[in-house]
């Protein structure tokens, strides 16, 4: 277990995938004040697995998943890649209500030279033993569960690894704002985005105002707040999903093309005072060497849609997302997984519905 950083609890919402972009970039800022190629240190991967005991080569299955044929690779253990250059960062950011209002899951592939980012619904079920087996309501009722976690994001790390059925390497939390100083820090002091629709809305409690008109413009941290933090579409937070994994994409592409130019003291600064991660500076470089050989295309943004999961099940009069097991599954071993063999159904605690029945059961067989 990695050491905490100044564990805290961030006052408001935040867009905390920004964090994966501005920490490497710090850390980037560092090497430009001359610390040699000695400063750079890989995470460690603590992955003391075993392979799955049924077989050696899995078979391979397939799914449509967002009217995109995608299959489920067949790998030997034997002839598998070199996995241990596939790292695995949860993201989360929090709430004013203490729940986690984003999580998301990074895998990056250091070998391919590829990140792939999958947000988790926030209304996904857990199996916790309270009535709102919401995985964003793990912040606030942590401390219910049998095991003993010195920190919510340790609690949370542990059920996202149940759903997806590996270790995560590492985490990241950012807070709000970490998240208008880092847009404010990047050339341009913004982002040239395409807001998709009018967005309204007042929260005198939080003293929060949208006020974003549609259309192709540039967003100052302030404005590119309002557009993470807005909900009200018509899909609700499947839209909202993808209004931020567009905003990263946007985010991550105008980094690319302007790395060298960045207020360095600024996102140092940053960095110091905001983020909470498991990773070291040392790391944190690491992962900005990488990244900066990247193309923007190298990225990719996965939404778990009507396709992947019920997104309107209701349980016991509270709105639920259930995961679907079949392209769940495939969904993590497509582009996710990043052990040498394949994750079956037996390998993840998901709480779901059975598709004949409609009762809920667990894929692994845990009480619930």
């Amino acid at each position: 277990m990695q050491s905490k950083h100044n564990l805290r609890d961030p006052p408001e919402l935040v867009l905390c995938m920004c964090a994966i972009f501005f920490a490497t970039y710090a850390a980037f800022a560092l090497s430009i004040y001359g610390f040699a190629l000695w400063f750079i240190q890989p995470p460690s991967v603590d992955r003391f697995i075993e392979p799955p005991a049924r077989m050696e080569t899995i078979p391979m299955a397939s799914v449509e998943l967002e009217s995109i044929h995608v299959e489920t690779v067949a790998l030997s253990v034997s002839e598998a890649p070199e996995h241990d250059r596939i790292y695995t960062i949860l993201v989360a950011g929090e709430d004013i209500g203490g729940l986690t209002d984003v999580i998301m899951l990074v895998s990056f592939n250091v070998t391919e030279r590829t990140i792939n980012v999958l947000s988790i619904p926030r209304d996904t079920m857990v199996n916790v033993p309270w009535a709102g087996r919401r995985i964003n309501s793990i912040r606030n009722l942590y401390r219910r569960l049998p095991q003993d976690f010195d920190h919510y994001i340790y609690a949370l790390t542990d059920h996202v690894e149940r759903i997806v059925g590996f270790p995560v390497d590492h985490w990241i939390t950012v807070d709000l704002g970490s998240f208008i100083t880092l847009v404010n820090a990047i050339p341009g002091d913004g982002i040239y985005f395409n807001v998709p629709q009018r967005m309204s809305y007042r929260d005198p409690y939080q003293g929060l105002t949208i006020d974003l008109q549609p259309g192709y413009q540039y967003l100052c941290g302030y404005q590119a707040m309002q557009l993470v933090r807005y909900r009200r579409y018509r899909t609700g937070d499947i839209q909202r999903n993808q209004v931020q994994q567009n905003f990263l994409r946007a985010l991550s592409g105008q980094l690319l093309e302007n790395p060298s130019i960045l207020i360095v003291d600024d996102l140092i600064r940053i960095f110091r005072d905001n983020v909470d991660t498991s990773l070291t500076l040392r790391n944190l470089a690491f992962f900005a060497m990488e990244f900066l050989r990247m193309e923007s295309e190298d990225i990719r943004f996965h939404v778990v849609d009507s396709s992947v999961a019920n997104i309107a099940d209701n349980v016991g009069g509270r709105s639920m997302v259930t995961l679907h097991v079949d392209p769940w599954i495939t969904l993590i071993n497509t582009y996710m997984n990043p052990l040498p063999w394949n994750i079956y159904a037996e390998d993840v605690e998901l709480l779901t519905r059975h598709p004949d029945t409609g009762a809920l059961f667990t894929t692994n067989g845990a009480p619930f």
